[in-house]
């Protein structure tokens, strides 16, 4: 599903409530020795107050919360096909009305969009929840700059959705997702078992008119990719280089892409470039509250240095400088894609950034 962004409608004027302050938080820079994701500094976790404890509370909190016609858009159930149906990108039918399930942000109550970002807080760390509202508020920046009649733009179609009972044995989940944003949680009673697939984007990366010109959205896990490619050496770059763009325009598939086993290997990089690389990991998975990023952490720790692979493609010569990248191992995948031009036509200027568990997006079992 490409994320053509075309034209536009004009913003609803039911949004994210204003005191939701958007602020571009920075790069988390942990100190690691060499390329060892062990020395990520961060610590056990007490289990009195865990990040599945705090979902289910605001999970129950928030449909407790809605009438019932309002529960009867956002429930179902948790072996209901749609759990898996997760997309980032615009969805509404020729009418312009969103055909995206679940219930959204703007037939919400100023007490219930309350609720509903308390629950995005529990899924995210602080970063990972400026970066969600940086990308909710693009969408104000589109409706100014497309031209009306395409797709509607704007922060009211932002949806929440709950499959099964919030604490449930079982399973249960939740997911937040509209245009650019799709979050997706698993979890067993309070245990969180799936934190996949997780997608951010951002239209335009950087605002480059009107009020918000110079504002800029995902800088992170592009500007330590560049940093990290600028550090190769030429024989590296031989090898990390792909001769098209190595990732696909269409990520919001139910099942991540097969891995590639291209690009160098991060036991073939110098301790200066492995660091770099652990920095670039870390701004995927620092979006997640620290205990969730922990464990991500030591998913990708247990894997050899052979097996991490770092694989882009770059063309310099062409305007904006359209660029794409893969960080993979056999149980995960990130890529990251900047091939678009944003809603004014500026190119290469369009993010979409995505982590996937191989085999175990949506609390399934990683292999």
């Amino acid at each position: 599903m490409r994320c053509s962004c075309p034209a536009s409608g004009h913003a609803s004027s039911n949004s994210v409530r204003p005191g939701y302050k958007i602020a571009i938080a920075g790069v988390m820079t942990a100190a690691c020795l060499g390329f060892a994701l062990a020395a990520t500094g961060i610590s056990s976790f007490a289990q009195q107050d865990t990040a599945g404890m705090r979902m289910t509370r605001a999970a129950k909190d928030w449909i407790d919360s809605l009438d019932a016609d309002q529960k009867k858009a956002a429930t179902f159930a948790f072996t209901d096909k749609e759990r898996s149906n997760w997309n980032f990108v615009p969805l509404q039918d020729k009418e312009r009305k969103p055909t995206r399930k679940g219930l959204r942000l703007e037939l919400m109550t100023d007490s219930q969009k309350d609720k509903a970002m308390s629950l995005l807080r529990t899924g995210t760390s602080d970063r990972g929840y400026q970066a969600a509202l940086a990308t909710i508020s693009l969408e104000s920046v589109l409706a100014r700059m497309e031209k009306p009649g395409g797709n509607v733009r704007t922060p009211g179609w932002y949806f929440v959705s709950i499959f099964g009972e919030p604490g449930s044995e079982p399973g249960w989940g939740w997911r937040f997702e509209g245009h650019h944003l799709a979050l997706n949680f698993s979890l067993r009673g309070t245990d969180v078992t799936g934190t996949t697939p997780a997608f951010f984007g951002a239209n335009p990366a950087e605002v480059r008119s009107g009020a918000e010109k110079g504002r800029v959205a995902l800088e992170g896990c592009s500007a330590l990719a560049l940093k990290l490619i600028a550090a190769l050496s030429p024989e590296q770059t031989s090898k990390a280089s792909a001769a098209k763009p190595s990732v696909e325009v269409d990520q919001g598939q139910t099942k991540p892409p097969a891995l590639t086993g291209a690009g160098i290997t991060a036991d073939s990089l110098t301790m200066e470039q492995g660091e770099i690389l652990t920095k670039l990991l870390r701004d995927y998975t620092g979006r997640l509250p620290a205990e969730l990023e922990a464990r991500e952490l030591a998913l990708i720790q247990g894997y050899p240095r052979s097996d991490l692979r770092f694989e882009f493609f770059r063309d310099s010569a062409a305007k904006g400088k359209p660029m794409t990248y893969r960080i993979e191992a056999p149980g995960f995948l990130i890529q990251y894609l900047n091939v678009q031009a944003d809603g004014e036509g500026n190119p290469a200027n369009h993010i979409h950034s995505a982590y996937r568990r191989v085999a175990g997006d949506f609390g399934q079992p990683a292999r």
